[in-house]
C-alpha cells in the first residue's frame, strides 16, 4: 500500500515505484545513508539525483523559486526544474547532488505520487529504476526481477506502460525556459518549423549515440522522439528501435 510505501521511506529503505513512464527508485533526500545506498546499488558514482516535492512550499524550503519557475513547477507538463540551492536553506544532504549549485525538482504529476507525498515530511529522490546506463523498467515483472538488489521493496500497479517515458529537464535562463531533456509531457507534441518546410520531404534524422532522440520532418513539422539514452547499452538501442517503429506508424 502507499502508506506502507511512505514507512519504508521514512525508514531510510530504497523503494521502487511504477509511474506513467517507467519505474522510480526513491529515498528519503534528508537520509544520508539511504541516498548512499541508492548510488551505491545503482553505480552511479555522482550524478545528481531527481527530487520530488510535495507542493512548491516544500520546493521552497529547499531552492529559489522565482514567479516563472513556479509556473514550470506547476504546470501541465511538471518536468524536472533545475533551480538555484537557497542559501541559509533547509538542507538536503549532500549526496543528492554533489558538487553542484542547482537542484532539480518536480512536483507529484499523478495520483500515486500525490498521496505518498501527501504523508511524507521532506522531499523525496525520485531516480530512474535501472542500474547506471540501462533504460528504466516499464513492467512488474521486469521490475522485479532487475531490481532485485537495489529496491527494498516495490509500490507497483496493473497498468501496462506501452511506451517508456523519462521524465523532461528544464531551466529558465535569461527569463526563456530552455529544454534540456524532452520527453514527458512534451513528447511527442510536434514542434512547427519555419515556412517553407511544408513542401519538404519527410526525413527521418537520427541523433548522437549519446543522450539519442530521433527525428521525423513531415507536413512542416519536426516530430521529436522523447529521450531515449546512449545507444551503447543493447536494452537502450532495442528501445529506440521499438519507439522509432511506433513513430513511423503513428505518424505515418
Amino acid at each position: 500500500t502507499v502508506a506502507e510505501a511512505v514507512r519504508l521511506i521514512q525508514m531510510g529503505q530504497i523503494v521502487a515505484i511504477k509511474g506513467i513512464g517507467g519505474v522510480h527508485l526513491a529515498v528519503d533526500a534528508g537520509d544520508g545513508a539511504a541516498v548512499a545506498r541508492l548510488r551505491a546499488r545503482k553505480r552511479r558514482e555522482a550524478k545528481p539525483f531527481a527530487l520530488m516535492a510535495r507542493d512548491v512550499d516544500m520546493v521552497a524550503a529547499h531552492a529559489e523559486v522565482d514567479s516563472l519557475e513556479r509556473q514550470l513547477l506547476t504546470g501541465r507538463e511538471a518536468p524536472i526544474v533545475l533551480l538555484d540551492r537557497r542559501r541559509g536553506g533547509e538542507q538536503l544532504v549532500d549526496g543528492v547532488a554533489p558538487g553542484q549549485g542547482r537542484l532539480g525538482f518536480m512536483l507529484p504529476y499523478t495520483p500515486l505520487y500525490a498521496m505518498l507525498m501527501a504523508g511524507l515530511a521532506r522531499p523525496i529522490v525520485l531516480s530512474s529504476g535501472n542500474r547506471a546506463e540501462a533504460p528504466a523498467c516499464t513492467g512488474n515483472g521486469e521490475a522485479l526481477r532487475k531490481l532485485a538488489g537495489i529496491a527494498d521493496a516495490w509500490l507497483l500497479h496493473e497498468r501496462e506502460i506501452v511506451h517508456r517515458l523519462d521524465d523532461s529537464v528544464a531551466a529558465v535562463a535569461a527569463g526563456r525556459v530552455r529544454l534540456l531533456r524532452r520527453a514527458r509531457g512534451y513528447a511527442p507534441a510536434p514542434l512547427p518549423l519555419p515556412p517553407g518546410f511544408e513542401a519538404a520531404p519527410s526525413v527521418l534524422a537520427m541523433g548522437g549515440a549519446l543522450k539519442h532522440t530521433f527525428c521525423l520532418l513531415r507536413g512542416g513539422q519536426a516530430v521529436l522522439s522523447p529521450h531515449i539514452g546512449d545507444l551503447q547499452d543493447a536494452e537502450t538501442l532495442s528501445d529506440c528501435r521499438q519507439q522509432l517503429a511506433s513513430y513511423l506508424t503513428l505518424f505515418d
